[in-house]
């Protein structure tokens, strides 16, 4: 009688199919864009609100197209050095 086995079964090899590596390799690829894009559009965020220091985070969080919370975008003002905003300062001109 074999005596019982109580370890880790080896796993049978696997290769995937060409399909599954042309939709893995177009997934990583989309992933590595994504990142660009993703910094590309912080970097945007940033300049806007350095060019014009009386603009609020929270104007640039309210609109549509900005995905990011204004705390994020405070987070991404810091990351850029984007100066501090003073709301209670009477506008320069």
């Amino acid at each position: 009688m074999p005596k019982p086995y109580f370890g880790k079964q080896p796993l049978p090899e696997y290769q995937p199919s060409d399909a599954a590596r042309e939709a893995l390799a177009a997934w990583k690829k989309a992933l590595e864009d994504e990142e660009k894009t993703r910094h590309a559009a912080r970097k945007a965020l940033a300049e806007e609100l350095k060019a014009d220091t009386d603009l609020p985070y929270a104007a640039v969080a309210a609109h549509p197209l900005v995905p990011w919370t204004e705390a994020t975008l405070r987070i991404i003002g810091t990351e850029y050095k984007v100066p501090p905003r003073q709301p209670n300062k009477a506008k320069k001109d």
